[in-house]
């Protein structure tokens, strides 16, 4: 039993080290792989003084990297803030701003949102990508040593902040702590049907509950997730044909959209 969300890399990492946890386009994540990438993640933001109950903030599609933050900051006591990325650069000020987020991490498709808010930031920015100013997340990352930094979390302790949509009001951060996602993904392995030789497809945006919520479920029963960028019906197909997908969430106007797709009498 899982006691909190770095858990679930810890002991997979130790237990199942070279089965995949994560396949992103022709990249296989190992379950070693992630609890290694994490722990230097975790080393990097602890350089620039993250710890215990911080904020850091992530804008970005879904992605290795996404993984790669959330389990670090798991490991480190931090609070994961996953920024909406269809939002306008203003709405995504507000987002990082009311979190009080300390440093951002932000995919090179939205360098420009950040550069046009930088000004009321007061945080660190590393982008997944090329920045003439700001650190490049890999090369930050590497320069770390795969050390995992040991803190341990309790039930009640704050994991992620994530943002209401804002349709009547500023967005608001709902606080989820550890017991929040255990009580989500304890289970699950009966009525989902999950085991550890599922393959998940993770495709619903991974800054929303449903998204991240449905990728947990699966590494946490250590199966492997495979996680696509965006919606896209052709690249459900592909991912359902190439990899034999067993296990995915989507929502009803996704459905209909695979429905209108040719192709799909041939999966």
């Amino acid at each position: 039993m899982f006691c909190n969300l770095a858990d679930v890399v810890r002991r997979h990492g130790r237990e199942r080290p070279d089965a995949p946890a994560l396949i992103v386009g022709d990249a296989t994540i190992s379950y070693r792989e992630l609890d290694d990438r994490s722990n230097r993640a975790a080393q990097a933001f602890a350089s620039v003084g993250v710890g215990v109950g911080d904020r850091v903030a992530f804008v970005e599609r879904n992605s290795i990297e996404f993984f790669d933050v959330a389990f670090a900051l798991a490991k480190l006591g931090a609070v994961g803030v996953p920024v909406n990325w269809r939002l306008a650069a203003p709405e995504m000020g507000h987002v990082i701003t009311d979190s009080g987020a300390s440093v951002v991490v932000v995919g090179q498709e939205f360098v420009g949102h950040l550069e046009t808010i930088e000004h009321e930031l007061d945080a660190t920015i590393v982008v997944i990508g090329n920045h003439s100013r700001w650190p490049e997340f890999d090369r930050w990352v590497a320069g770390h040593p795969a050390v995992d930094p040991g803190v341990v979390t309790g039930p009640d302790d704050l994991v992620m902040l994530m943002y209401t949509s804002g349709t009547t009001a500023l967005p608001k951060g709902v606080m989820l702590g550890n017991t929040n996602f255990l009580c989500k993904t304890a289970g699950v392995a009966g009525p989902w049907k999950f085991d550890a030789d599922s393959v998940s497809l993770a495709v619903m945006p991974l800054f929303h509950m449903a998204g991240f919520g449905w990728a947990l479920a699966g590494l946490w029963e250590g199966a492997t997730t495979v996680v696509l960028r965006e919606v896209d019906p052709q690249a459900i197909l592909e991912a359902i044909r190439r990899r034999g997908i067993t296990n995915m969430l989507l929502v009803p106007a996704v459905i209909q959209s695979l429905l209108d797709t040719t192709g799909l009498v041939d999966v």
